[in-house]
């Protein structure tokens, strides 16, 4: 471990500033992880700060201390700044998986700084397998400097007893604008770079066969050689150092469980203990249901070039006895602006209590920073544990949902005894199939149709689609129904045959009206709408044989209809 105020060459990495967020989880068995490595005290108590420039010809020249340099180093409570974001990637600056506290390394002033921590420790005799889990976000400048000058991050782990670092349990990360994960910042400093970030993925430092060990774990980022340009990083460690495998452990009443790999490997391979057969490919292995105590997995991690060593880890079943019943809500559907709370307790009725939650983007274990407010639609991950380090995992699909804007196709006038139908779906330009319709006579949706697949009264009708999540919209279409050809004939002589003249459908238009006229163009009939039928007498007085003619206006939609009738004796 350099002593304070040694130089040191650090080593070439790639072209753009890495800078990393580590987040500490309290789960189960957090007492194997040495005191306070994940900031939990709400102190550096046990870290040493480094705090140094780097000159353009690549040289450190720096210290450690046990107190921070103010300006340098910064604390976040998960009290106090519970949702405060960082200012360029606007990603929360505590660990979104209940971390209670983060530190920040550096910060965006410029200067080639240059700034990290490290803590030393034991990793205790009786565990020959053991893990430290950190989670990153990125925030970045990218000058595009030589790849030797661009700000970087690093994070490694030192044999303290042969002064090595340990090739497969460090990492050297580098990043660039076009790696997966990286997003353009939109807040960007007038005339510098552009600045780059990377959100909030966790990382496994496996230390394996390092029982009794005393080992030093290290992070550092600095600003660009040149001076010109920022790097600044948050750390918290998470404070469950048991075995990379997790979901070993099956507690009572559980009914399947989820193998979680180490994080940050690029490929996984599950295998049974024999190696018979290939299981699985992604970094989970879903169990259900659970196979018996001692059956024995193993899994192959292949890492991204240049973070660490190819190896296969091994973990066989075990029995706890703690009560474990995990089950959430498999989909969850709103209708904007409102936004999902995946937090909420009512997601996942029927669990056991005292679990703890966490929540990603995807089974690589990205996480979701803002859980509580989930505003883009897609697939999501809950992952639950208890005391006794039984786990699962599970999906959940969240609809931020919508009804596409949608129109009625106006269909032609229906000529009676035709009526209008408005349950068709070849008259709707969307696929109703699964929504809920309701059909109303106003815009406000306070008179409904009483038969809305038999509609015998022309007008303005509306629609209202209401899809699974309780979203709706409506639209309008305007039903036209024409009353049947009129008779030409009629014979008003008291015989109870034809004697008056009835026009079939005129029902359906209460606003039509109905003019008849003699040879001379007299009137002799006039109706608002058509409730008594034309009996062939003006004022009371039966009218003589002849043509008479008649003028019919339905709606304004309507042309009028007209023609000629023979009043018969």
């Amino acid at each position: 471990m350099p002593e304070a105020g040694d130089n040191q060459r650090l080593p070439i990495m790639n072209r753009i500033a890495v800078i990393w967020i580590a987040c500490c989880c309290a789960v189960h068995l957090a007492a194997q992880c040495p005191d306070n490595i994940g900031f939990e005290t709400g102190s550096f108590t046990h870290w040493k700060c480094f705090s140094g420039t780097i000159s353009p010809q690549l040289v450190v020249t720096g210290s450690y201390t046990n107190d921070p340099l103010p300006g340098r180093y910064a604390i976040y409570s998960a009290g106090s700044d519970a949702g405060k974001q960082d200012p360029y990637g606007d990603f929360p600056v505590l660990c979104p998986n209940g971390s209670k506290y983060s530190i920040r390394i550096g910060n965006d002033a410029v200067g080639g700084e240059v700034d990290g921590v490290s803590y030393t420790f034991t990793v205790p005799a009786d565990k020959s397998v053991y893990s430290i889990i950190y989670n990153y976000a990125l925030v970045l400048q990218n000058p595009e400097h030589y790849p030797e000058q661009q700000p970087r991050f690093t994070a490694k782990v030192l044999d303290e007893a042969t002064g090595d670092y340990f090739t497969c349990s460090s990492f050297d990360f580098a990043a660039s604008s076009s790696l997966p994960g990286f997003k353009h910042a939109t807040t960007n400093l007038q005339g510098g770079a552009d600045v780059y970030y990377k959100t909030w993925a966790p990382v496994t430092i496996k230390l394996v066969g390092y029982a009794g060990k005393k080992l030093t774990i290290e992070f550092r980022v600095q600003d660009c050689t040149q001076g010109a340009h920022f790097g600044y990083a948050y750390l918290d460690v998470n404070e469950d150092c048991t075995e990379p495998i997790k979901g070993n452990r099956i507690c009572e009443d559980a009914t399947g469980t989820t193998l979680i790999a180490p994080f940050g490997f690029k490929e996984y391979r599950w295998y049974p203990g024999d190696f018979s057969q290939v299981l699985g490919t992604g970094s989970t292995l879903k169990l259900k249901p659970i196979p018996p105590i001692n059956t024995k997995y193993a899994v192959e991690v292949l890492p991204y070039p240049g973070a660490g060593c190819p190896d296969t880890l091994y973990t066989t079943i075990e029995k706890a006895p703690s009560p474990f019943l995990f089950s959430f809500r498999d989909s969850i559907g709103v209708c904007p602006p409102a936004t999902v709370d995946l937090t909420e307790s009512r997601w996942t009725a029927g669990s056991s209590s005292g679990l703890t939650f966490q929540y990603f983007l995807d089974t690589a274990f990205n996480y979701l920073d803002y859980p509580k407010k989930v505003d883009t639609s897609g697939r999501y991950y809950v992952k639950a544990s208890n005391a006794e380090g039984c786990v699962d995992l599970a999906p959940v699909v969240v609809s931020i949902d919508t009804v596409p804007p949608f129109h009625i196709v106006q269909p032609p006038p229906y000529v009676y005894p035709n009526t209008a139908d408005l349950t068709d779906p070849s008259l709707y330009s969307m696929d109703i199939a699964g929504y809920t319709m309701r059909y109303w006579r106003d815009a406000s949706g306070t008179l409904p149709v009483t038969d809305p697949a038999r509609i015998a009264e022309s007008g303005t009708y509306y629609v209202q689609v209401t899809n699974p999540s309780g979203c709706s919209a409506v639209a309008s279409v305007l039903l036209l129904l024409q009353i049947a050809p009129p008779p030409n004939v009629f014979s008003p002589n008291g015989d109870g045959i034809n004697d008056t003249w009835m026009l079939p459908g005129i029902q359906g238009f209460p606003d039509a009206s109905v003019d008849i006229y003699d040879r001379n163009g007299g009137r002799v009939f006039h109706s608002a709408g058509y409730p008594v039928p034309w009996n062939g007498t003006m004022n009371g007085k039966p009218l003589p044989i002849g043509t008479y003619y008649y003028v019919i206006y339905l709606s304004p939609q309507l042309r009028h209809i007209t023609g000629s009738i023979t009043l018969l004796r």
